[in-house]
């Protein structure tokens, strides 16, 4: 008798464990809607806590960041804040990667977004409005300032356009930049092997700007495209856009 309660007292505890384990490993099976939606609780959640902060606490106050595939998202956090936004920040990330994980899963092919134009958003500054600090933005600074840092952000780019050398015509490539004004697309050139976060980053802030413009204006988005590139060429180590005839 005492051996038949020991077998089933091992078995019954091995059963446990099993379907503990089967549990656990369930835990993570989830739909990417599921995933979605958890990702969606978690970014809602990180804008309740940087929404509604009195002005009063500006200086306690910094600019936080949160990077995806697609877009960069600012936030406005308390000091005191910075722990819990941290752990939000971290289950958000978490969930949008399994989101991602679970559309392979399901056989569903996802087109992950590619920078073709570099036009992605940026803090300005913090203002107040209503008593509550506002994160103004590369997206929604008004019209009369974008129009002014636009033609500061042109000066800053051509700077740095005129401080690229080469030795060869490998790893260069170009991006587009946009002119509100003329509504043309040029290119310039930058060197995809070396550090180009700089430039990057002017040349967004310059079409994000410039894209803003076009939008409140409400500018048809027939774009001038100019001759066709064939290349970029290294010429008296400077690198040029080459154009096909």
């Amino acid at each position: 008798m005492r051996t038949f309660t020991n077998i089933t007292s091992k078995f019954t505890c091995i059963t446990f464990s099993v379907l503990l384990l089967f549990l656990g490993c369930k835990k993570d099976e989830l739909t990417s809607s599921q995933w979605g939606e958890r990702a969606v609780a978690k970014q809602n959640e990180i804008l309740k806590l940087a929404s509604n902060i009195p002005c009063s606490q500006k200086l306690n106050v910094s600019i936080q960041s949160i990077e995806t595939l697609c877009a960069t998202q600012y936030f406005t956090i308390l000091t005191s804040d910075l722990a819990k936004y941290e752990k939000l920040k971290k289950e958000y990330l978490e969930a949008l990667d399994k989101q991602y994980k679970a559309w392979t899963q399901e056989g569903i092919v996802v087109d992950f977004c590619s920078e073709s134009i570099w036009a992605r958003a940026q803090p300005i500054r913090l203002d107040c409005k209503d008593d509550k600090i506002q994160l103004i933005t590369s997206a929604n600074l008004p019209l009369t300032e974008a129009k002014s840092l636009i033609a500061t952000t042109k000066l800053l780019i051509d700077q740095l356009l005129n401080a690229q050398t080469c030795n060869s015509d490998a790893s260069w490539s170009i991006t587009p930049i946009i002119d509100y004004q003329t509504m043309k697309i040029e290119y310039i050139p930058y060197l995809r092997s070396g550090n180009y976060q700089e430039l990057k980053e002017k040349v967004s802030l310059y079409n994000r700007l410039n894209f803003n413009i076009i939008e409140a204006e409400k500018k048809d988005s027939n774009y001038i495209h100019g001759k066709q590139i064939d290349k970029v060429e290294c010429l008296n180590g400077k690198p040029v856009i080459k154009y096909k005839n």
